[in-house]
């Protein structure tokens, strides 16, 4: 067996063609994972139509296969859509079921008041999922923060010898570096929030510690803790739990 494709072969009219169409592939199901993953955050629900439109392909099938999702009311592992957007579940008993057509919602686990026994259905059914969703780390708003507070220093004093080192790694995890910010955008029962951590916005090259987490709304007024949604709270501290976790602080 060869441990690399021969220069020969590589440099060829056809070698050339395969490395596009696997660069083209590599994109695509990079695209599959980021929409079902913002699916995951906007709860949103989706339309039938367009799952059934998008099943057949392996790469979208990959990330949608196994999700925990709600049709009709009905909770259960998504095992197949029709070509009519007809889903079939399986129930945490195992037991496969065909709810009406209609829109799929993707419940972020912190809603998920029983994400153990999922975890569990799915392990039972030797499956595991495209995006991080019974997997995902999930937080919930201690009941001793300040309702009133607009920001969270919980996670400051992350130290990163280079500021490229935080705004690198953020990027590897999806966030969106703006104004010295690593930011998210959520959705919690129509309410749009963005967390936003802040990281430096000086020379790449110096070094940082990391800042306050706070969320804002659409008019980037900042929001009182007590205000923050489930879906908003825990992916903000995610963000800045993931970020800070790269560091050089001796504690970390």
């Amino acid at each position: 067996m060869l441990r690399s494709v021969p220069r020969a072969v590589r440099s060829s009219s056809t070698g050339e063609k395969l490395s596009e169409l696997r660069e083209r592939l590599v994109r695509h199901e990079g695209e599959c994972r980021s929409t079902v993953e913002s699916w995951l955050l906007a709860g949103v629900p989706v339309p039938a139509a367009l799952l059934a439109r998008v099943w057949p392909d392996p790469s979208w099938r990959s990330v949608l296969e196994h999700l925990v999702v709600v049709v009709d009311g009905r909770t259960g592992l998504l095992t197949e859509v029709t070509g009519e957007g007809r889903t079939r579940l399986v129930d945490q008993d195992g037991t496969p079921h065909t709810p009406p057509v209609g829109p799929v919602s993707l419940p972020h686990p912190v809603l998920l008041s029983d994400v153990g026994k999922w975890r569990e259905v799915l392990a039972g059914q030797d499956a595991v999922q495209g995006i991080p969703q019974l997997a995902r780390a999930i937080h919930h708003r201690p009941d001793d923060v300040d309702p009133e507070a607009t920001s969270l220093d919980d996670y400051a004093g992350g130290e990163f010898e280079e500021l490229r080192h935080a705004t690198v790694r953020a990027a590897r995890y999806g966030f969106v570096i703006r104004g010295g910010f690593a930011s998210l955008r959520t959705t919690d029962g129509g309410v749009g929030l963005q967390a936003r951590y802040w990281l430096g916005a000086d020379d790449p090259g110096l070094p940082i510690e990391t800042g306050r987490l706070l969320w804002v709304d659409p008019s980037e007024r900042p929001v009182a803790l007590g205000e923050v949604g489930p879906v908003a709270w825990s992916e903000g501290v995610r963000m800045a739990e993931l970020i800070r976790a790269g560091g050089t602080t001796d504690d970390q």
